[in-house]
């Protein structure tokens, strides 16, 4: 009996070890001051896939969801986003926040303008992305053409620990402050 009791406390202390060197592999977001890496997800046809968005470095309590459909090639979404507090709380004076998809091969597609009342948001739109990640940025110019450094919200993994579909990492480069 005591050596089955060793046996369990090493397959125990093993499978933590396990466990801990897995998860910390499995961290997104910023790299460096122009990269951030994300999680895009290669979503199933004709089925309903809801990914959870959470908050950035300054936004840590914004929470969101995305429910994904992809069908007759295109990826219907629809987007809440709560407490996400004004762009200029946050120290980002005449920003707007844009809604960015980054598909499995680095292209960047701005979504628009995150519709906020107060400090929420629900909206839906189309993008032809099957694979990609989401991102949630403040911009001061609403039509730029990649996403800045200052990420508010950014997609993570499915809410269905069930689900089993390929997820990718993929690294974006961000558009510099000045530029």
């Amino acid at each position: 009996m005591l050596l089955h009791r060793k046996s369990w406390r090493k397959l125990l202390l093993v499978s933590c070890w396990m466990i801990s060197v897995l998860t910390s592999n499995l961290a997104a977001g910023r790299i460096d001051t122009q990269h951030w890496q994300l999680f895009a997800v290669a979503y199933p046809p004709n089925k309903d896939v809801t990914v959870i968005l959470g908050g950035g470095e300054k936004t840590l309590t914004t929470r969101g969801l995305a429910k994904v459909k992809w069908e007759d090639n295109n990826a219907r979404l629809q987007l809440e986003i709560q407490n996400l507090p004004a762009a200029d709380s946050l120290g980002w004076a005449g920003r707007q926040y844009v809604l960015w998809a980054i598909d499995s091969e680095k292209k960047v597609l701005n979504l628009g303008l995150v519709p906020m009342s107060s400090k929420n948001a629900n909206w839906q739109v189309q993008l032809p992305f099957r694979v990609f990640g989401l991102l949630v940025t403040a911009e001061s110019n609403p039509t730029a053409t990649a996403p800045g450094a200052a990420v508010v919200l950014e997609s993570l993994l499915p809410d269905d620990p069930y689900l089993v579909v390929p997820v990718l990492r993929v690294e974006v480069t961000l558009a510099s402050p000045n530029g």
